[in-house]
């Protein structure tokens, strides 16, 4: 690799480390008031795979997608260096966003309750008419019963 191209590798692995960092801190902020453990793991799967995906494809435009070990050190003091004196600047801002989110988070499950409540109705009236038709068969059969053994007698 030519000098030039080195640099703008390291450059962009710092880069990219940093903003794995903001990423992550977000993410695991975000995630943290999910109560789902199957969407939780998922996203954080997703993050990895497009971050991944990110990196490549932009190291892919500067050296032809060629990572050494050097550059990955890079990528980790870039992770590092966001996590040692950003995190906390952006900590504030993480908390203020999810407190802005918290309302609109309280109507979606609102209309979540209400879409399931509308769901569980037409279940609630089929489970009603099914055992009405039980009831009616039973009702039939009792009465077939009682007619046969009074024309017995």
């Amino acid at each position: 690799m030519l000098l030039p191209v080195q640099i703008q590798s390291i450059l962009y692995h710092f880069l990219m480390g940093w903003v794995y960092g903001l990423g992550f801190s977000f993410l695991l902020n975000f995630v943290k008031y999910v109560h789902v453990s199957f969407l939780r793991g998922t996203m954080e799967i997703l993050f990895h795979v497009l971050f991944t995906s990110l990196l490549y494809y932009g190291l892919y435009g500067i050296n032809g997608g060629i990572t050494n070990i050097y550059l990955l050190g890079f990528f980790l003091l870039g992770v590092m260096v966001y996590y040692t004196w950003y995190l906390a600047v952006f900590q504030q801002f993480f908390f203020a966003l999810v407190k802005t989110l918290r309302p609109l988070r309280k109507k979606l499950k609102l209309v979540k309750s209400k879409i399931l409540a509308i769901i569980r109705l037409p279940k609630k009236i089929r489970r009603r008419r099914i055992n009405e038709r039980r009831s009616k068969k039973n009702k039939r059969k009792k009465k077939k019963e009682e007619t046969s053994i009074s024309h017995v007698l």
